[in-house]
């Protein structure tokens, strides 16, 4: 069964069982109504009897059986909450295979960077990028450690290689991976920002992690109570525990303000914290074979045999001390109890404890998300390829096509360079595919770093940097006009090559924004230069005249090209990669049909 069909016989289970857990709930929701009338009727009917025995038991057996089925209420509307989450999920792979995805809320436009070496010339980030498109994360840290998969990977064989058992390994756990991304679905807010809560968890307050303090507080309450319970059964005087009690009341009012905004803080994280333990347990509780996902299973546990969750469980268990704060006599059990006191150094002393571990906790948290993320594309392009990342110096790529692009209309092509052709020279009529081709070799590199599968049959690569000069445009606030922008981007790529640096470039109709006699000198002296140095990459250009530097003495420059053809006075592409240079021109043609008469 492909990936398809198995979305769509899930996402029509789940959407069975969701009807069936509505009707469930829509049963017991009446039968509770019914059961507090029948105990009215019946506590009314008993009372005007006179039978207050009856009564009672009435009243005792309809609040018993009242909160037996709010109880099973709650059950089953937890278990309808996940299944409405798992039918969500399945019926967005159904959308996402389709090619219905770039509706998605989390594009990463917050991410987009003009400066970066290549993430906005190959559109990893914003609308219709490749972020959008395989972002598969529920909290911001997993959303930060896909950013980073995409454009700022560990650059190593090794690195590479178990990133990719571990995405190998994530397809054969699917039903586990729709399990834990489920949990995310359900509980919105996950995106708040972590960082807050991990600078929050390494602020100690000293006062409340003395051991004097600790000592007293725990006392002193016992004392108190003892006092005045002697005194109601023995001549002792109530003076004493009064006083004692008049004790602990100043003690509840000095640094009253501190406790109180300790308190409201964590009130703050408890949603978050509640997840995170959830998501954490889930990972625990899996069994996993590659190295990755076990290093970061590892990582979760404290010390030898504590596990993160227990400990994060912890920290929850802290905050229903603080939920007592809701009660109607609080301020009086609070000064009885020293309650605050209590819950404070609770808090003081997990984060003593636990609070510098959270952030490996989280980090390992959003990694599986990040990973999680790569394999559910791995799972739903089944027909995609692992890459071989080599030493070798060169990239070569059977029926590789761009992954943002809908197979229906993905055109795929082969290409194999490196060793005797460092350069490729592409050349071709407007609208004929050489922009979108360098963008498919470019994406699928940084799909092929990530750790994840690339859009090709057969793809293998040597480790380079990547650098393009595609989509430069002008900078008015700062005076730069877009050849000079251009003109940066190069020099970014000259210094890299210069620093010893392995480059994978990408240039776009270089130096478009000059003259054509300056244009064709200064293209025709970069491209040697590339292509002379430790250098891979691709340049699209309709200077056909650069194509004779592939038949100079020793060049290590090839010349490739698209085409289009007409039908019926109609302009057609095939997106075809063919060997050689262009001979085909559309431009005359293009004019003509937005009524430009030549």
């Amino acid at each position: 069964m492909n990936p398809k069909e198995q979305y769509i016989k899930d996402r029509d289970r789940y959407k069975k069982q969701l009807e069936q857990l509505n009707n469930q709930l829509n049963f017991y929701s009446n039968l509770r109504l019914l059961i507090i009338v029948i105990g009215i009727i019946l506590s009314i009917w008993f009372y005007s009897q006179h039978s207050y025995l009856y009564l009672f038991n009435t009243l005792i057996i309809t609040l018993v059986v009242f909160l037996g089925l709010v109880a099973i209420h709650h059950r089953i509307h937890t278990l309808e909450t996940k299944t409405s989450a798992l039918y969500q999920l399945n019926d967005c792979g159904v959308k996402h295979i389709d090619g219905q995805w770039s509706q998605s809320e989390e594009n990463g436009e917050e991410y987009i960077d003009d400066s970066h070496s290549y993430s906005w010339d190959l559109d990893i980030f914003g609308k219709h990028s490749l972020f959008q498109w395989i972002n598969h994360t529920n909290t911001l840290m997993g959303k930060e450690k896909l950013r980073d998969a995409l454009i700022n990977p560990v650059k190593s064989i090794d690195v590479i290689s178990k990133r990719q058992k571990a995405v190998i390994e994530l397809i054969s756990i699917m039903e586990w991976v729709h399990e834990f991304r489920a949990t995310g679905i359900i509980n919105k807010n996950l995106k708040q920002d972590y960082k807050k809560l991990l600078r929050w968890c390494k602020e100690v307050n000293s006062l409340y992690s003395t051991a004097v303090l600790k000592f007293l507080v725990r006392l002193l309450p016992i004392i108190s109570l003892s006092m005045l319970t002697f005194a109601y059964f023995t001549p002792i005087s109530y003076s004493y525990g009064v006083i004692l009690i008049a004790i602990q009341v100043i003690i509840t009012i000095i640094n009253f303000r501190t406790r109180h905004e300790i308190v409201a803080s964590m009130s703050q994280y408890r949603q978050q914290i509640k997840v995170y333990e959830q998501m954490i347990k889930s990972i625990e509780k899996q069994q996993f074979q590659s190295l990755l996902l076990k290093s970061l299973q590892n990582q979760m546990i404290y010390q030898e045999k504590e596990l993160a969750s227990m400990q994060i469980k912890k920290l929850d268990g802290i905050m229903d001390m603080l939920s007592l704060r809701q009660m109607q006599f609080y301020v009086l059990f609070n000064i009885i109890t020293i309650w605050d006191y209590h819950c404070v150094i609770a808090l003081e002393n997990w984060k003593n404890k636990y609070g510098k571990h959270l952030e490996k906790w989280l980090d390992s948290l959003g990694e599986f998300e990040a990973l999680i993320s790569l394999g559910t594309i791995a799972y739903e392009q089944s027909n995609w390829v692992m890459p071989t990342i080599t030493k070798n110096h060169e990239i070569k790529a059977e029926e590789i096509g761009h992954p943002l692009i809908n197979e229906k209309d993905r055109v795929c092509n082969h290409i194999t360079f490196g060793e005797s052709s460092t350069s490729l020279l592409i050349t071709g009529s407007n609208m004929s595919g050489k922009s979108t081709f360098l963008r498919t070799i470019g994406i699928n590199l940084v799909l092929a770093y990530a750790g994840g599968p690339v859009c090709a049959t057969s793809f293998s690569c040597p480790i380079l940097n990547i650098y393009t000069s595609m989509r430069v445009k002008d900078d008015i606030d700062n005076k730069v006009s877009s050849f000079y922008a251009e003109l940066l981007r190069i020099k970014n790529i000259i210094k890299a090559i210069d620093k010893g640096e392995k480059v994978f470039y990408l240039l776009d109709e270089i130096f478009k924004g000059t003259n054509s006699r300056d244009r064709h000198i200064g293209a025709k002296t970069l491209i040697k230069k590339l292509s002379n140095e430790q250098t891979l990459g691709l340049v699209s250009t309709h200077d056909l005249e650069l194509a004779d530097l592939a038949f100079e003495p020793h060049s290590r420059i090839k010349n490739f090209h698209f085409q289009e053809y007409y039908k019926d006075n109609k302009i057609y592409f095939d997106y075809k990669l063919y060997k050689g240079v262009s001979d085909t021109f559309n431009a005359v043609y293009l004019m003509k049909q937005i009524g430009i008469e030549i």
